[in-house]
């Protein structure tokens, strides 16, 4: 028996009963109602606002709360506020050591206290704390005031030398003011000024980095206490020494080995708490307690690794946005059900994005055992607009989120910087990186997310020597064909790798990968809307209509109502949330491809889906809203490819021609150790009868492996097929399943029209085409017969051409119709700032001087509608495009056209007007309409007009030789 060991026990109970009785340390919160000067003109020094008697002079005094952003009281106010409040603190702290404390104010804080200055902090989502003895009145009124400066986004504003965006911010709210807990806290004399906590995971050793401040003046002694306690709060551990303190901060390294110790982690969030005091002739003079896991997140061989065990990512990227309180969370039951959302869609970590998220938050993710990343509020993409006291900001943001957070167990890597473009900061990549070694030498480092600067590095837990690593974001869009997903799947493939797969051209994304380079994909998704009627019910019951989400959502059901009508789409989707849904099938059904995609790829460690939940101009990116609302199959489809074990089936060829093969690949994922399993495979008609079936034998290894390569056979087939993958372990279990869709056509369905087309074009692709199919067709001249089929090829862009397609749609006018395959003209820049125009655009000078868009989409949807319309028959119509109109699928679109749409896209701008400097939390741009296939009635006749891939594909893909049969059979058969 460890006599020893009992005997600390013992102690240790004894000290923490004594502490319950003695501790000198007290704490006064000073949140609740405060009044407020909205200092518009910045004049509050000038008047004196900022002492007790000309602020009670002003008529200008409101109510507010504390804590909580401005944009809860006074709607999108900005610049200056002038804070007051009056409170008593007991007597019996008189000649102690009283500090006032503020969780976090939002940007500049000048802080007075009875009429005397107190100090001054910048920077807007860290704590800072004062010392208050000499200008504190114990026992009597004490009267507080802050002047606080908020960010500058939307006026042009400069205040205290600080212009528009200038300052490090999160894009989810302005967060102006005081907007987490305002308190006091006395201690007497000897202070437990900082503790530090590393743990072993394999030993339980517990080393503390203590800091004690003597406040006196002279050399004193005291005892220095640590109480380790269990989750059941009870003392199992303790150590305490007699420690000569000199003025000013003493550091101790102190070491504490906990038997039989219990790691934290997802499975296990095992929480300790560590009790610091201080004690000077029996009595606490302070007390720090701290909670803590024991844990090691690192990486080994290309992968994450928690506690030694290997540790595959699946992050959620999270804006932290909330629909009333914005910054902060609107309960602690809203912030739990996030957390368990995520966590039950397969979730182990979520990625806050840019904002040091609320301590509670974060102890709430430490209880759940979520794992988390450090994230800076230095916000990304040319902000903060370069200035030179970035620098010195940034700094502080670097030094004072590490030092907040750095005991946090559910805090595994800090991530420093993204998507940089400012030479400026780019210059402060390694520094910083630096710093937070320096700072906290147990964490991961990632220096920039996406690695757009010089390609991402990351630092191992203490070292100072990065390793590079390929960190990546993309949106591919909707069009996520086979090619996207191998584009995926060989990111950071060597040249040799990428040739052997039979896909040596194709370029991944990410920026500056090194070949064989360990892989996050830290942003991937593709977006849907929140369901607007719904989530405007919950704001009209529950929300604050001053705050922009609520004015947003009530505006976004507007406007997509008004386009629903302008664009024709109404016929495709009566209601909006038949939209809403349809949308949120499509984004599920994408999201889980790429997943599937990512978790392919040999390199890849993990992922982060975008996003858990809206924010502000990514309204349309979450899996749940913002009222934390899961949005139907976007959420369910994601936690489909989140499963540890996985079978992924891939038909290179989408669309068949009967009797052609194509190859067939089933891969598998597994998280577990080996086994053996078997697959098999059912192909199913539209009316569910089986088609064929096979079945083989594979070895499931840990990781990604191939299961099976083969061909799938078309002869006897005709229409659309599900290709349905079973894998069952050896008892029999079934372990993972999936469905892939494809087409087969055979010669019936393609048969062509007979009847004579006029041709018109710059290339010979269509008369090629034309004359191996036996399409019957001649040139156009404009002198043809009357009311027939122009099809127009490829635009020439000379004068001759250009008379030529003029001669085309005056023919229409007399009444032939004319199909135009190619629209030409300028396309808006998507990333500079434009107007998108009320007016419809006329269509006189197509096709080409149109006004084009791009239309691919990022994480907010711009997916094409097809309608119910005869150049779709024998295709899926009335709904998103999907997979089975791959080899037709454009990014580029006509905006909002007159006419009537045959394929359409209901989108909106990322962000008004696409202007970098109105990109932050008031919301999403302009909601409109563009034009893929395009009807426009002209004289006498039609022309249409298609930016659709048509001809490209016409030489190896039945669908667009379909399409192009029904263009034939529907406008020219048609023709008197």
């Amino acid at each position: 028996m460890d006599y020893n060991y009992i005997k600390s026990l013992l102690l240790g109970g004894i000290l923490l009963l004594l502490a319950n009785c003695l501790y000198a340390q007290d704490e006064m919160s000073l949140n609740g109602q405060w009044k407020i000067i909205y200092d518009d003109n910045n004049e509050g020094r000038e008047k004196n606002w900022i002492y007790g008697e000309g602020f009670d002079q002003s008529n200008l005094q409101e109510d507010i709360s504390v804590p909580s952003c401005w944009e809860e009281f006074k709607q999108d106010y900005e610049g200056v506020a002038i804070y007051k409040t009056e409170f008593e603190v007991p007597a019996d702290w008189k000649g102690k050591n009283i500090a006032i404390q503020f969780g976090a104010v939002n940007y500049i804080s000048e802080v007075y206290l009875n009429d005397e200055v107190v100090g001054y902090h910048k920077g807007g989502f860290t704590p800072f704390e004062f010392r208050v003895n000499k200008t504190i009145k114990a026992g009597e009124k004490n009267t507080l005031i802050v002047r606080v400066v908020s960010p500058v986004l939307y006026s042009d504003k400069v205040i205290d030398g600080i212009g528009p965006h200038q300052t490090p911010m999160w894009r989810g709210a302005l967060t102006g003011g005081i907007w987490q807990d305002v308190s006091l806290r006395a201690t007497d004399a000897y202070v437990v000024d900082d503790v530090f906590i590393q743990t072993d995971y394999k030993s339980g050793d517990v080393s503390f980095d203590l800091g004690i401040e003597n406040t006196t003046t002279a050399n004193q002694d005291a005892e220095v206490i640590v109480n380790i306690l269990d989750k059941d709060k009870k003392v199992i551990l303790s150590k305490k020494e007699n420690v000569a303190l000199t003025p000013g901060v003493n550091d101790l390294d102190w070491k504490l080995n906990i038997e039989n110790h219990q790691n934290w982690g997802p499975k296990n969030p095992y929480l300790y708490t560590a009790q610091v005091q201080v004690v000077k002739d029996g009595k606490v003079s302070d007390q720090n307690d701290i909670r803590f896991g024991i844990r090691e997140f690192t990486i080994k061989d290309k992968k994450y690794y928690l506690n030694g065990e290997e540790f595959y990512l699946k992050g959620a990227f999270f804006e932290g946005l909330y629909p009333t309180k914005l910054a902060y969370m609107d309960s602690e039951e809203m912030a739990r059900k996030e957390i368990q959302l995520a966590l039950d869609a397969g979730f182990n970590m979520i990625r806050p994005w840019r904002k040091p998220p609320p301590r509670k938050w974060l102890d709430l993710c430490d209880e759940m055992g979520v794992l988390t990343v450090g994230s800076l509020a230095i916000e990304c993409m040319h902000r903060p607009i370069a200035s030179p006291m970035l620098p010195d900001m940034v700094e502080t943001e670097v030094r004072e989120s590490i030092l907040r957070d750095r005991n946090r167990t559910c805090v595994i890597q800090w991530e420093l910087f993204n998507e940089l473009w400012q030479p400026v900061l780019i210059q402060m990549l390694h520094p910083m990186a630096l710093l937070a070694r320096d700072l906290d030498p147990t964490r991961l480092i990632l220096d920039e997310s996406g690695g757009f600067a010089n390609g991402a590095n990351i630092y191992q837990p203490y070292e100072k020597v990065a390793i590079k690593f390929s960190d990546i974001h993309t949106y591919p869009g909707y069009n996520f064909n086979d090619n996207a997903f191998q584009k995926m799947r060989q990111v950071s493939w060597t040249k040799e790798e990428k040739k052997a797969a039979g896909y040596p051209k194709l370029k991944s994304p990410g920026h500056k990968n090194k070949p064989g380079a360990m892989v996050f994909v830290s942003e991937i998704g593709y977006g849907s809307l929140p369901d607007l009627e719904a989530n405007n019910k919950e704001f009209a019951a529950k929300g604050n209509a001053l705050a922009p989400m609520y004015r947003e959502h009530k505006r976004l059901e507007e406007d997509f109502n008004k386009v629903l009508d302008a664009s024709g789409m109404r016929s495709v989707f009566p209601t909006l949330h038949d939209l809403i849904v349809a949308q949120q099938n499509y984004h599920g059904t994408l999201n889980k491809r790429m997943l599937e995609a990512s978790r392919s790829n040999y390199l890849t460690a993990g992922y982060c889906i975008h996003a858990l939940s809206d924010g502000d101009w990514i309204i349309g990116g979450g899996i749940i809203d913002l009222w934390r609302n899961p949005k139907g199959n976007v959420y369910e489809y994601t936690k489909m490819a989140n499963q540890p074990q996985l079978v992924i089936s891939r038909i290179k060829n989408r669309n068949l021609f009967e009797g052609k093969t194509s190859k067939l690949s089933l891969v598998g994922i597994n998280e577990y150790a080996d086994e053996k399993v078997t697959v098999e495979m059912n192909i199913t008609d539209e009316e569910g009868k089986l088609v064929s079936q096979d079945k083989v034998k594979a070895d499931l290894t840990h990781g990604v492996s191939d299961l099976h390569i083969g061909t799938l056979q078309t002869k006897g087939l005709n229409g659309n097929y599900t290709l349905s993958t079973v894998m069952k372990n050896k008892k029999g279990e079934v372990i993972a399943s999936n469905k892939e869709t494809f087409s087969v056509f055979n010669e019936a369905t393609l048969a062509v029209s007979s009847k004579k087309v006029l041709l018109l074009e710059a290339d010979n692709k269509l008369s090629t085409y034309f004359t191996a199919k036996g399409i019957p067709f001649e040139k156009f001249t404009g002198k043809n017969k009357k009311g027939q089929l122009v099809i127009v090829g490829k635009l020439g862009t000379d004068d001759a051409f250009k008379a030529q397609v003029k001669a085309a749609k005056a023919y229409a006018e007399k009444g032939g119709t004319v199909f135009f395959t190619e629209v030409k003209g300028k396309k808006i820049n998507e990333t500079k700032h434009r107007e998108i125009p009320d007016e419809l655009q006329s269509s006189d000078n197509f096709p080409y001087n149109a006004t084009l868009i791009p239309a691919n989409g990022l994480w907010h949807n711009a997916a094409p509608i097809v309608t119910d319309h005869p150049v779709f028959a024998g295709l899926p119509t009335n709904q998103f495009m999907g997979l089975e109109y791959t080899a037709i699928g454009t990014t580029t679109a006509m905006v909002m056209p007159e006419g009537k749409n045959i394929v359409g896209v209901i989108t909106h701008d990322r962000f008004p007007k696409q202007d970098k400097m109105l990109r932050n939390y008031i919301g999403v741009g302009k909601v409109y309409f563009d034009s893929h296939m395009l009807e426009i009635e002209h004289g006498k006749g039609k022309v249409i007009y298609s930016t659709l891939n048509l001809r490209n594909g016409l030489s190896f893909d039945p669908v667009s030789q379909k399409i192009m049969n029904n263009i034939l059979s529907h406008y020219g058969e048609n023709m008197q």
